[in-house]
């Protein structure tokens, strides 16, 4: 008889399908149950591993016994035993297998699954009132929820940025937690009438897209924030049931309502770098409404100092007054809120602009360390690291900050500049990649072209900047003849005309991004620093790195003497001597340098 037939005679194939139909049916239903009954999500892995289990005891046993009137007895086999104990121990070893390597969850160096992880997301809440600008409450509500959760120890808290990339778009609420990486999202509505405003607010779990919780909420607009912090407690207590996470909140001291009114509104054009002097007009109003609002004063702060990057060439006037009244208005915020990640990431840029660059480093970290789910501050501080030469852990704190904020355009170009410098055209590959996606999607747009560009710039590869230019010339054809007027001068090709290309440069009042690229790949010192005395302390915070990370032509540069005494009077010898000099550089004693070696 072979061995087939053996196995139907003892009836394996028949206890096999029978358990197999019986075994998914259970798991269909533990699947339903267990979510429902707030298990955590291994006891639903570890049910199915069981169930994998049984199915090869299961055929052992139907090999083994034999079910006969008489009853259950032993029915010992000549031949075939061997084998198909074989096989029950393979199919025993797969089950393990899948259940320890397998998952997701379980894959070494990966991120532990969304619903893994006590997670969070605060989808932009809708604005239900019929009007449009009032957009900027909705999503003020969403923001300052996102805050107040991310003070909870232990919870992790989708970044602002990559929520709001979501707002809008509507789509299953289990594709989006498993986009940002949470297990459980937070959305709701808000209609505001006059003086009051009614919010609806739901958290669901990721897993099964269960409504763990709904409330509705009427309150008059001067309470608002007490709202915010009484919807923020009512999630903190569904996630401590369900995660094990929470703490109590500390009540915030309620605010003018008129002061928050101006305050949101500058949030919302801060959030989306646009329109930055009307952000700065708004948070003016708000300090002069509430002199004590520290929220407001630090928001205050940060709009005047990223204003630098994003004024249009006939605002460039008021740049002058940017970096003292930033440093005024964080200085107001530390006095009210020291303890606050904003306030110290406000505290670091002063430093920083001061160039006291391991005064505004110790800042940064001490603003990560109160608020880890703040990015705004981890791309200040990429950006420092960056700027002072210190690559490889610029490169991680970019890593970090993407990570964290996925969705977030200027942390991939933080990416980008680090692999620039290193020279790893994967990465640099993988960043403009990543702001074209961005930009594709209509929210952060940012133009990832020029960024090619650049990065051909840096190591003077003449075929790759011809290729790039033709790419930005066929999808922003003007955009892409002032690049060509620049780089064919840059590079020294054919056809260049130096009239032309310095017009541009010198009509650029607001910030030149490559400005300084085009002097350093012509090896021109003279008009490098000529380009930096005429910027702020923003721009000139960039001296070194803009020769630092290109290759011949800056790292020539940098052993010029013209160069030496502006990396001490821009601060870098001074950052260099408490913190140790980067690649290419070394002390010569306690008193003298060098970089370009």
């Amino acid at each position: 008889m072979s061995l087939t037939d053996e196995l139907q005679r003892r009836k394996v194939f028949k206890v096999g399908a029978a358990y197999l139909v019986v075994a998914w049916l259970v798991v269909q239903a533990a699947s339903i149950g267990f979510p429902a009954f707030d298990a955590p999500p291994w006891a639903l892995r570890s049910f199915i591993l069981v169930s994998f289990l049984g199915f090869p005891v299961a055929l052992v046993m139907a090999w083994v016994f034999d079910a006969s009137p008489e009853g259950v007895k032993l029915d010992p086999a000549g031949k075939g035993t061997m084998r198909v104990f074989a096989f029950a121990t393979l199919l025993a070893v797969l089950a393990l297998a899948w259940y320890f390597k397998g998952q997701p969850s379980y894959r070494a160096g990966d991120v532990p699954a969304a619903s893994d992880m006590p997670s969070v997301a605060v989808l932009p809440f809708a604005n239900l009132s019929g009007k449009a600008d009032e957009d900027y409450f909705s999503d003020g509500m969403t923001e300052e929820l996102l805050n107040v959760l991310a003070k909870v120890p232990k919870l992790k808290v989708a970044a602002r940025t990559s929520v709001f990339e979501f707002k809008g778009k509507g789509g299953d609420v289990k594709d989006i937690g498993r986009k940002l990486g949470v297990g459980h999202i937070v959305e709701g509505s808000i209609r505001r009438e006059g003086e009051h405003v009614r919010v609806t607010a739901q958290l669901i779990r990721v897993l099964d897209g269960f409504h763990v919780w709904s409330e509705n909420y009427d309150r008059e607009v001067k309470s608002v924030i007490a709202l915010q912090d009484e919807i923020a407690k009512r999630i903190g207590e569904q996630l401590t049931a369900s995660l094990g996470v929470g703490a109590p909140m500390a009540v915030r001291a309620q605010v003018d309502p008129g002061a928050y009114d101006e305050y949101l509104k500058g949030r919302a054009l801060l959030r989306s770098r646009k329109d930055l002097p009307v952000a700065i007009a708004h948070f003016q109003a708000a300090v002069a409404k509430a002199p004590d609002f520290a929220a407001a004063w630090s928001s205050l702060s940060l709009a005047q100092e990223v204003s630098y990057w994003f004024l249009d060439p006939q605002e460039a006037s008021s740049r002058a007054n940017l970096i003292p009244d930033s440093a005024e208005a964080a200085r107001h915020a530390a006095a009210l809120e020291p303890n606050s990640g904003p306030t110290e990431h406000a505290l670091g840029n002063m430093e920083r602009a001061g160039f006291h660059y391991a005064e505004a480093e110790r800042h940064y970290l001490r603003a990560m360390e109160l608020d880890p789910s703040y990015p705004d501050v981890r791309e200040d501080y990429a950006e420092l690291l960056f700027s002072v030469g210190n690559m490889e852990p610029a490169a991680r704190a970019s890593r970090q900050l993407v990570t964290l904020d996925p969705y977030f355009a200027v942390g991939w170009i933080r990416v980008y500049n680090t692999a620039v410098a290193l020279d790893r055209r994967a990465e640099v590959e993988e960043s403009v990649a990543q702001m074209r996606a961005i930009s594709a999607t209509g929210h952060n747009a940012y133009n990832a072209d020029p960024y090619v560009i650049d990065y051909a710039l840096a190591y003077h590869r003449v075929d790759e900047a011809q290729a790039a230019l033709a790419d930005l010339e066929r999808t922003s054809p003007e955009q892409g003849s002032t690049q060509r007027t620049l780089v064919t001068w840059a590079l020294g090709l054919p056809g260049a005309d130096a009239g032309a290309a310095r017009a541009i440069i010198d009509q650029a009042e607001a910030a030149s991004w490559f400005a300084s690229a085009y002097y350093v790949a012509r090896r021109d010192i003279d008009g490098y620093n000529a380009e930096m005395a005429r910027a702020s302390p923003i721009g000139q915070a960039r001296y070194f790195v803009g020769m630092y990370e290109s290759r011949p032509d800056g790292q020539a540069m940098l052993h010029d003497p013209r160069v030496k005494p502006l990396l001490e009077k821009y601060g870098f010898v001074a950052y260099w001597r408490e913190k140790g000099f980067p690649n290419g550089c070394r002390a010569l004693g306690g008193t003298d340098f060098e970089c370009g070696i």
